[in-house]
C-alpha cells in the first residue's frame, strides 16, 4: 500500500517537472480555449467521462485533477461531484441488478477481507475506502451495495467523503504548471492522508481475524 502511495506522489511530481521543462506538452491553453467556446458541451463530456472511466478502469483522481485544469475551481468541483454521484449510483444499480455472484467472488479474491469489513463497519469503512488515495474505491462501492447498505446511506457517505478529496485534487489541477510549492504541499497532504488511512485500514483488517481466532479458540475449549 505504501509503495503505491509513493508511486502516485512521484507520478504527480514527474508530470509537473516535465511540463515545467517543456518535455511534456499538455496543450492546456488550447484545451482551455476550446472549453471556453464550448462550455456546455465540455461539461457534458466531462461528466460522461466519469461513467466511461468505470469501464475503462480510469482512476477517479485523474478526472478530479482534469476538472481543476479545465474549468473554474467551483465549476470543476461541482462537475466532479456530479460525475462521482452518477457513476457510483450506476455501480450501486449494477451491484443490485446484475447476477453478480462470480463478480463478487472475483472482487473478494482480489481484495480479501473487504466484504467482511464492510459487513462489520458498514458506511464507516466505505468512507475510509473513499478517502484513502490508493484504495480500490469502485470495488468497495460495489461490495458495499452487495452487503445490503441502503442507497441513501451509500450516496450520502460517498458525497460527504468525496468533498475534501475532490477539493484537494481539483486544487492540484489548478496549481499544476503554476506553483511548485502548491503542488508539493498537495502531494505531501495526499501522502499524509494515505499513510493515516492505510494504518487505520490495516488495524481494521486485523480485528476480524482476531475475532475469528477467538471463536476458534472458544470452540476448541468447548470441545475439550
Amino acid at each position: 500500500m505504501k509503495k503505491k502511495l509513493i508511486i502516485v506522489a512521484i507520478w504527480i511530481l514527474s508530470v509537473y517537472i516535465l511540463k515545467q521543462n517543456h518535455l511534456l506538452s499538455l496543450h492546456l491553453d488550447a484545451l482551455k480555449e476550446f472549453i471556453t467556446g464550448n462550455t456546455k458541451y465540455a461539461m457534458l463530456v466531462f461528466v460522461g467521462l466519469w461513467i466511461v472511466r468505470l469501464f475503462a478502469f480510469i482512476p477517479g483522481v485523474t478526472l478530479m485533477i482534469l476538472g481543476g485544469i479545465c474549468f473554474d475551481p467551483l465549476l470543476g468541483f461541482f462537475l466532479s461531484m456530479a460525475g462521482i454521484l452518477i457513476s457510483e449510483t450506476l455501480v450501486f444499480v449494477l451491484s443490485k441488478t446484475l447476477s453478480s455472484k462470480k463478480l463478487n467472488q472475483f472482487l473478494e479474491h482480489k481484495n480479501p477481507q473487504l466484504k467482511a469489513l464492510l459487513e462489520k463497519y458498514n458506511y464507516k469503512f466505505l468512507a475510509l475506502g473513499i478517502i484513502c488515495p490508493i484504495a480500490p474505491t469502485d470495488a468497495i462501492c460495489f461490495l458495499s451495495a452487495s452487503v445490503g447498505i441502503h442507497y441513501r446511506t451509500y450516496i450520502l457517505t460517498i458525497m460527504i467523503s468525496n468533498i475534501p478529496v475532490v477539493m484537494l485534487y481539483s486544487f492540484l489541477g489548478i496549481t499544476i504548471g503554476e506553483s511548485l510549492l502548491g503542488v508539493t504541499l498537495i502531494v505531501i497532504s495526499v501522502v499524509v492522508i494515505g499513510v493515516i488511512t492505510v494504518k487505520i485500514w490495516n488495524n481494521l483488517k486485523q480485528k476480524p481475524c482476531n475475532l475469528t481466532a477467538n471463536k476458534s479458540i472458544t470452540s476448541i475449549e468447548v470441545s475439550l
